[in-house]
């Protein structure tokens, strides 16, 4: 397959971004997920102890896959709003409480889902039958570390990607079973100097650079199904979700 029609196709549908990675196994990523694990960074959520190896092998999640799509959708919109929330029965005060920019909008999981559908169902038009696989954060791979690889972006100290267009970007991966003509070389950017993150974060949660303790990550906290600790909510006016980190970076706002 033309790697440039792919991601000319990959913008038609609607991705503001597109890089192309072989297939195969990501051990040196895999040990760094596994160190973070066994710090327990991950809050102790059971789903990313299962399929470590699926994470980081697309062979294991689609059968002779070749080759991996990473796409990605910039929804960076502005100011973050404030709604008005009661919590008064909770304790505290009603006041003003911000929520995160990609809770602002549609569910990710659904629209990303749906434009990856589209990319695999163009390609097959143009380019023949072929065997496929989508990923919006619902299955066991690491689109963080794929995204790297294909070249979209590479990791902040605060554990987002960043790429050419800020760090506002959703990830969604197409796993296929076709090889393309080109595939993009991994983002070796970093972000030498800048801790502005590491110092803005409320709950210093960045423990160090590229590692998050989940247990202390406003985001996290917020979205807990299970148990939602409002004083943290009360305490740093976030309902849902946390941007500071990306907020005081520099990749995103470039005056």
């Amino acid at each position: 397959m033309n790697a440039r029609f792919i991601k000319h196709l990959a913008q038609t549908c609607g991705f503001s971004l597109c890089g192309i990675a072989k297939a195969e196994p990501l051990t040196v990523e895999k040990e760094w997920f596994k160190k973070a694990l066994s710090q327990n960074f991950h809050a102790q959520k059971p789903y990313l102890e299962r399929d470590i190896e699926k994470r980081f092998d697309p062979g294991m999640l689609l059968e002779n896959c070749k080759s991996v799509i990473v796409c990605g959708f910039n929804y960076f919109m502005g100011e973050t709003g404030e709604v008005r929330h009661e919590i008064r029965d909770l304790g505290y005060e009603t006041g003003n409480f911000k929520i995160a920019r990609y809770a602002q909008i549609e569910d990710y999981h659904i629209f990303m889902k749906e434009k990856l559908e589209m990319l695999a169902h163009c390609l097959q038009e143009k380019q023949g039958t072929f065997h496929y696989k989508t990923a919006v954060d619902t299955s066991a791979i690491s689109e963080k570390a794929w995204a790297v690889r294909a070249g979209v972006g590479y990791y902040g100290k605060n554990g987002i990607i960043q790429t050419s267009l800020g760090s506002f970007i959703f990830l969604g991966i197409l796993l296929i079973d076709k090889e393309v003509d080109e595939y993009d070389q991994p983002n070796k950017k970093t972000c030498e100097n800048c801790n502005n993150c590491i110092t803005a974060c409320p709950t210093q949660a960045i423990v160090v650079p590229y590692y998050v303790d989940c247990n202390q990550c406003i985001s996290h906290i917020t979205q807990n199904k299970k148990q939602t600790d409002f004083s943290r909510i009360a305490q740093y006016g976030w309902l849902l979700g946390c941007d500071v980190c990306q907020e005081v970076c520099p990749n995103n706002f470039h005056g």
